[in-house]
């Protein structure tokens, strides 16, 4: 007997089996604490079990995101136009990558004829997974239907909604999430009649409120960030939250609950989702161009360090031995002076992971480590100065080569990308790139390196004349899922294709790295270079393809300036070190031997100079 409900919250394939919804995980605890009676279906797994969990995850993983695979399943359920011509198409265009902009992407190997025939067989199981999950829904008698839709989630869950308002057209349907931000929710509307009501932007004021509205009998559509049918509906963004700690904590009993019923559960290793901040206060200053992310609501805001302290160990305690993936754009500083020294003093043995900005300091990612962070993504993007300002990263180069040396060391795990195809890069930044990546074979190598994405919401899509964009159409996958008129499928859009202003052959001038990035990912299990301080000697151990010498021992004078480079440091701050140390004079004579030693560490490969500016590149070791 299904629990009736007045509200039913619904995530949709495909959304990540291994991950619950934090959004809806945050408004089931806060309708139960309004007193609301709610329900939380994951019908991602229903339709897991129906094609098996291993294409479902290489469905959801293992494809572009941009070649919207998930949402081309669903869209004959939604408008029935898979005529045989449309598929064969699809298959060709898409698929087979017929259709994709050689100027803007890297092309590795693409999808075997078996895996197009797996996708293309799990379209005859949509229809009765939909009326399964009409028939579940219904069983609980609600009065609204609320909808999570972020990456390959909306057309299933658009599928889904038509049939449940077929069925119930007394329903209330309310469609949220990052696919509904913007002109996108406004599109929805429009394009959708079964669509009663979208929530642009953060949802944790509106719906509550939306809810007890409907369940009042009251109008909902002056709410701020409400999109509403035959109502005068609202065009701005919610309103941000201020105040986090004011927000629940997630409830995800329905998550697990539902993830224990499957036959693929022993076999799952889910992470925890919570959630410490908002926002991004590097982004509030200086937009990252590529970056898409927080759509209309980039104002940083963070939990205080005891609320967060508090969740952490509150829904650890109820769901415990589960990884945490905290869901931040990015670390609140103000952290490693409260909530990061509790963490460690604490001891919960949490496994953590931390979106963190890369000019941290050792003795923060120390800390880090300390208080249980074992994976960090640090957003590194490049190794090339130039690229990194014109991404407005506001870091440098040999920045981001520190922290991969630094991780290594101390044991956290760095997830990150290299990103090309930018308007006013330099082909010669590539050439002078690819000869220095097998310098840092011992380094965890990047996950990808490919071009640059443009996504709605970034400076890149916004000021796109601007910095050097023309011609921007949705990527061609989005023609295929929606047959609609080119504006409307626009505006539901949210990755873009372009033209360069000045064109340019991306492809050809980064291909060296991307060879010597796969080089890397091949190297790396047997590359190291770490250096081991014994008495009055450095040892310096080199297995890298590009060791000129195996063991190298340093002592008195290249010991010190080595080690001095073990931060970013230029030839005038190693000089001035040396001189305090040895009490010789520091003057343009001395400085200027310091500086051939140091060139003579960059010629043996041990050692990297950009400007100024040297780092040592042997990651340290104790024993």
């Amino acid at each position: 007997m299904q629990t009736e409900a007045d509200v039913v919250l619904v995530s949709m394939p495909f959304g990540p089996l291994r991950l619950p919804s934090i959004g809806l995980g945050l408004l089931k605890s806060a309708l139960d604490r309004d007193g609301v009676s709610a329900r939380t279906f994951y019908f991602t797994f229903d339709f897991a079990e129906r094609i098996g969990e291993r294409l479902y995850s290489q469905i959801s993983y293992g494809t572009n995101t941009t070649d919207l695979v998930g949402e081309w399943i669903f869209s004959d359920s939604l408008f029935h136009h898979h005529t045989d011509e449309n598929v064969a198409n699809y298959v060709e265009d898409i698929l087979r990558d017929r259709a994709q902009d050689k100027n803007h992407v890297w092309h590795e190997e693409r999808f075997s004829d078996d895996f197009i025939r797996e996708i293309l067989s799990v379209r005859q199981h949509t229809e009765a997974f939909l009326e399964d999950c009409v028939t579940t829904i219904l069983a609980c008698r609600p009065k609204i239907v609320g909808f999570t839709s972020i990456f390959l989630q909306q057309v299933a869950s658009l599928s889904l909604a038509k049939r449940l308002k077929a069925r119930c057209p007394e329903l209330t349907i309310v469609f949220g999430g990052a696919n509904c931000e913007g002109e996108m929710g406004r599109e929805v509307i429009r394009q959708f009649p079964f669509v009663d009501a979208v929530i642009s932007g953060e949802a944790d004021l509106a719906f509550p409120e939306l809810v007890r509205r409907v369940l009042a009998g009251q109008p909902y559509a002056e709410l701020p960030s409400v999109f509403a049918r035959n109502q005068n509906s609202t065009t701005g963004n919610a309103a941000a939250v201020e105040n986090l700690d004011a927000l629940p904590y997630p409830d995800y009993d329905e998550y697990f609950d539902q993830l224990s019923a499957t036959s693929f559960h022993a076999a799952l290793e889910p992470n925890l989702l919570l959630e410490t901040a908002r926002g991004c206060w590097w982004g509030a200053k200086h937009h990252c161009t590529f970056c898409g992310l927080n759509g209309e609501t980039m104002a940083f805001r963070a939990k205080s360090a005891e609320r967060a302290l508090d969740e952490f160990t509150t829904v650890t305690a109820k769901y415990p031995g589960y990884p945490i993936y905290v869901v931040d754009n990015i670390l609140n500083l103000a952290y490693f002076k409260d909530l990061l020294p509790q963490l460690a003093e604490r001891k919960l043995g949490l496994d953590l992971f931390f979106e963190v900005k890369a000019n941290l300091k050792k003795e923060q990612l120390r800390q880090l480590r300390a208080a249980g962070v074992t994976i960090i993504q640090p957003g590194i993007e490049s190794l090339s100065d130039e690229v990194l300002q014109i991404m407005r990263k506001g870091v440098k180069a040999l920045q981001n080569i520190q922290l991969l040396k630094w991780c290594k060391e101390i044991g956290i795990t760095p997830e990150w990308n290299i990103l090309w195809g930018f308007p006013g890069e330099s082909p010669q930044e590539y050439f002078r790139l690819a000869k220095m990546l097998p310098l840092l074979a011992h380094l965890q190598p990047p996950n990808y390196a490919l071009s640059m994405r443009l996504d709605r919401f970034s400076p890149n899509f916004n000021q796109h004349a601007e910095l050097g964009f023309k011609d921007l159409k949705p990527f061609p996958a989005y023609s295929y899922v929606y047959p609609l008129p080119p504006e409307s499928v626009a505006n539901l859009a949210y990755y873009f294709t372009f033209e360069y202003a000045e064109p340019r052959d991306v492809e050809s001038y980064v291909r060296p790295v991307a060879e010597e990035v796969a080089r890397w990912k091949q190297a790396y299990e047997t590359s190291d270079l770490f250096m081991l301080e014994q008495s009055e000697r450095l040892l310096l151990w080199d297995s890298r393809p590009t060791a000129k010498r195996r063991l190298t021992a340093l002592t008195d004078k290249e010991k010190f300036l080595y080690l001095a480079c073990d931060q970013v440091s230029t030839a005038r701050q190693i000089a001035d070190a040396w001189s305090k140390h040895s009490g010789w004079p520091f003057n343009q004579t001395n400085q200027e031997d310091i500086r051939q030693t140091l060139d003579e560490f960059v010629e043996a490969g041990l050692m990297l100079r950009q400007g100024d500016s040297y780092l040592a590149l042997a990651v340290a070791r104790s024993s």
